[in-house]
């Protein structure tokens, strides 16, 4: 399924109805430490950047969650339509109602229309020093993996979403079932949700296009990624920011206007393979403690560099 084909729906896509995809969530059971985490709370993660990345992130006290379908990937996002439209088409026969294919096709036209307040995320590691990490999201010789707590997200994640919208860190499905029954609980929690089909359909093409970020091919496992994700309501007070990156302008939000000015749950900084990575570590707890980050543990990759 593409990104963006062209629907057969003469109504445009209604606004995400943010109480009916909490009522999901709270279905599968998202307030559970490991849906939400997908780590216990001891445990780190870890966000890859370039120095520059560090750089914005440090003086700006922020981090930004980017539109999913700007995605450096985009076959990444296509992997989770993809198994969508698959199971859809596969589900015809599964409930003998009359209204059950004309809901499945309704749900497929509105996959197909993007929604308008969009998906927002911030990808992060549960592993440090990780080599396909160094190679695919820094520039070479010049990257830094950061160390954070995850549980001191939990000021902006469930009960605490900010601005009536919806946040939670959430844990990278790689399993083809695992996906496969998410998928199904929601079509069947859109079916059942609603007497009208068309709010129905829409109810579960709200709650896929949550999921549809943390859905990524079994090949990428290495990674072993979780994802802060950010489900903006309508009339959000905070507007997005844009970026441009690789020919595009990209849709992001800043979690700092979302949340407020906190200091961000950085515990440590790992310098990656560089010919400069002792000078580096040196500079890197210069700046930390410029913007207030003490006790910071900043050390280098014993990974060799290659040019």
């Amino acid at each position: 399924m593409s990104t963006n084909p062209v629907s057969t729906l003469t109504a445009p896509r209604p606004p995400v109805d943010i109480a009916s995809l909490n009522t999901f969530l709270g279905l599968v059971g998202s307030y559970a430490e490991d849906w939400i985490f997908g780590v216990g709370p001891d445990k780190p993660l870890f966000h890859y950047s370039d120095l520059g990345g560090l750089l914005g992130i440090l003086s700006n006290q922020d981090l930004w969650l980017s539109h999913s379908r700007f995605s450096n990937d985009e076959q990444e996002l296509n992997h989770g339509y993809g198994v969508a439209k698959r199971l859809i088409e596969s589900m015809k026969t599964d409930n003998p109602s009359p209204d059950w294919p004309v809901y499945l096709d309704r749900l497929a036209e509105r996959l197909g229309q993007p929604p308008s307040e969009g998906v927002y995320i911030c990808c992060f590691c549960k592993k440090d020093n990780l080599l396909s990490q160094w190679r695919g999201y820094t520039a070479n010789g010049n990257g830094v993996s950061i160390r954070l707590q995850p549980s001191r997200f939990d000021v902006v994640t469930g009960p605490d979403s900010p601005h009536n919208g919806l946040m939670r860190l959430w844990k990278t499905f790689y399993d083809a079932a695992t996906q496969e029954n998410i998928l199904r609980t929601a079509i069947q929690f859109g079916f059942t949700s609603a007497i009208d089909r068309e709010l129905g359909a829409t109810r579960a093409a709200d709650a896929i296009e949550f999921f549809i970020p943390t859905f990524k091919n079994a090949d990428f496992k290495e990674e072993d990624e979780c994802r802060l994700i950010f489900s903006p309501p309508p009339n959000c007070p905070v507007r997005p920011s844009f970026r441009i990156a690789r020919g595009m302008l990209v849709p992001y939000y800043s979690l700092k206007a979302l949340s407020g000015n906190r200091q961000l749950p950085i515990t440590g900084i790992t310098v990656g393979p560089s010919p400069n990575r002792a000078i580096n570590v040196e500079s890197v707890r210069i700046m930390l403690a410029a913007y207030g980050y003490s006790g910071v543990i900043v050390e280098a990759s014993p990974t060799p560099y290659r040019a």
